[in-house]
């Protein structure tokens, strides 16, 4: 039930989390305040207030003579701060007993009683005035004081500058929840806008670092889909490409009724080459789970499958990681393939770097120029020369490789190997 009453977007709800215990703190604030500084406030300004009556009562009583009892209404009384008015020959017609109706005039009461004489007591709001009338010979001392003489301005100020502080606090906390939210409206923004197709190359990531961390982990994300797509759409441009060359060969073959059966079978064993990697690079990896394994165990396991003693590991430490297993045997079964057709010697190295686990892996073959490096990458591209079609193989195997790096949040470089050929660098988050 509560849920629906609750605001739906995230700014709504951090406001409400301010909001909400900032107006509870500020009621259990007044409320202290208010039920013990005002009330002891005012309990001991009235207590000095009917002392200073009580003081001009008992002066004007002791003093018979005019002159005096003048001195006393006129000096007295406004060094006080009270108006004070004899009037003579005049008495109280009512009782003094009066019913309680304010905290205020519960003290005044409870303060004039000890006087020892009638006396009247009126209070009135409107105008803020306290009006004490006290009987005594031959007459009666009306006493006027504003109500500012007990109550305590304090109060009100203090109230006023909580609330003032509170608001303040609200707009400046309003324009920081703004300034925090901004960039995760961008995310959310940027994310439906590929969802749905849609361009986002502005996109940078900003805010607070778990934000920002989040935002960049969309965009490598994003930039890796982009690129499996792209690679996808190559690849389907070049084995149409490549496959469309075959049978052109093998339609003139027919239409020249030559019938070349070796040169038919190479055709056919190609094709079926290509349509191989081709199942292999679209199903990719998806379905496989992450586990935790011993990459420097893993590494010694594939380099013991192949039976050429020429193949050197480096490293017997134990480095656990979390990957794919299958992916990553695949991928470096890849290179071992490519390189093992090419060269007579090959090192495996495995090391951690900080918070990577690198795995170099270097021939003795002719290598691939530095031009090329980047464009092996693609699918299906041949490097012309002794790396090419002639060796077997159908452009894939690195392609993969890299990709399966990629997809571990990994990076995949080749560079020129100290020991003269092709040198692949692999980078996987530990």
């Amino acid at each position: 039930m509560i849920k629906k009453f609750l605001p739906q977007t995230l700014l709504g709800r951090s406001i409400l989390i301010l909001v909400v215990p900032l107006i509870i703190l500020q009621i259990i604030i007044t409320l202290i305040f208010y039920n013990r500084h005002w009330d002891t406030i005012t309990r001991h300004r009235t207590i000095d207030f009917v002392k200073d009556i009580t003081l001009i009562v008992e002066s004007f009583e002791k003093n018979k003579s005019t002159e005096n009892r003048s001195w006393v209404l006129n000096n007295v009384s406004e060094k006080l701060q009270l108006q004070t008015i004899y009037i003579k020959n005049k008495k109280l017609s009512f009782d003094k007993k009066k019913q309680k109706t304010s905290k205020l005039e519960k003290y005044l009461l409870e303060n004039l009683n000890p006087l020892g004489k009638r006396f009247n007591l009126n209070i009135n709001d409107k105008k803020k005035l306290i009006t004490v009338i006290v009987e005594i010979n031959n007459g009666v001392l009306e006493f006027r004081a504003n109500k500012k003489r007990i109550y305590s301005s304090t109060t009100y100020i203090f109230i006023l500058w909580m609330i003032s502080a509170s608001i303040i606090l609200f707009i400046v906390a309003l324009l920081f929840l703004k300034n925090q939210i901004k960039p995760i409206r961008k995310l959310a923004i940027a994310v439906d806008r590929f969802g749905k197709g849609k361009n986002i190359k502005n996109f940078k990531p900003s805010g607070a670092k778990e934000v920002r961390r989040v935002s960049s982990a969309f965009k490598i994300m994003k930039e890796r889909i982009e690129t499996s797509i792209t690679q996808r759409n190559k690849m389907f441009s070049s084995i149409s490409h490549d496959i469309r060359t075959i049978l052109t060969r093998m339609k003139l073959n027919l239409e020249l009724h030559k019938l070349d059966k070796s040169g038919l079978k190479k055709d056919l064993t190609e094709m079926e080459e290509m349509v191989e990697e081709y199942l292999k690079y679209a199903k990719g990896e998806d379905e496989e789970r992450i586990q935790k394994v011993n990459i420097v165990n893993l590494l010694n396991l594939i380099k013991k499958r192949y039976s050429r003693k020429n193949i050197f590991f480096k490293n017997n430490k134990k480095i656990n990681i979390f990957i794919k297993l299958n992916s990553i045997k695949r991928c470096v079964n890849n290179i071992l393939s490519n390189s093992l057709k090419f060269s007579k010697k090959i090192e495996i190295t495995c090391n951690k770097v900080k918070d990577y686990v690198e795995i170099i892996i270097d021939d003795d073959g002719p290598g691939i120029p530095k031009s090329e490096r980047k464009k092996v990458l693609q699918p299906f591209y041949r490097v012309e020369g002794s790396r090419n079609r002639n060796t077997g193989g159908a452009g894939l195997g690195i392609t993969i490789a890299a990709d399966i790096i990629n997809n571990h949040g990994g990076n995949f470089f080749l560079e020129k190997s100290p020991l003269g050929g092709l040198r692949a660098k692999i980078y996987l988050p530990t």
